[in-house]
């Protein structure tokens, strides 16, 4: 699920417990499969197949996600991250979207839905869909 990550901007996997930390934070249960990427590298900053991501770990998901008016976490959704410009990516109802950090008009009308599960979101970003 993660060989299109660049072995060079993976960082060291998170703990179980500092997952379930980040998860009792934000008031949410990530789902298995992000919890899994998680474990496997605690955040991200590199490119997949020639476009630029950004993931956070999980002092990021709780310092950054909250910091953004456009999209507070709740129960059902929570930022992960961006594309290191003005989209930024987030876990909706259990599917990865993207969303600009600023929208032009209702926010509803600009998020994209990329995949229902992390590995068909990185397959998205790969594709230049993540924009």
């Amino acid at each position: 699920m993660f060989e299109t990550l660049a072995r060079e901007d993976l960082f060291e996997g998170a703990m179980p417990e500092a997952i379930a930390e980040a998860e009792r934070a934000l008031g949410i249960v990530l789902p298995g499969d992000y919890r899994a990427f998680l474990r496997f590298s605690n955040g991200y900053n590199g490119e997949v197949d020639g476009h630029y991501l950004v993931l956070w770990g999980t002092d990021e998901l709780v310092s950054n996600a909250s910091g953004y008016d456009l999209l507070l976490p709740n129960q059902r959704q929570v930022l992960i991250g961006s594309n290191g410009g003005p989209t930024a990516f987030a876990i909706m109802d259990g599917r990865y979207v993207s969303l600009p950090f600023v929208a032009a008009g209702p926010l509803e009308d600009e998020i994209r839905v990329l995949a229902a599960d992390f590995s068909g979101f990185l397959q998205a970003i790969g594709a230049g869909k993540g924009w």
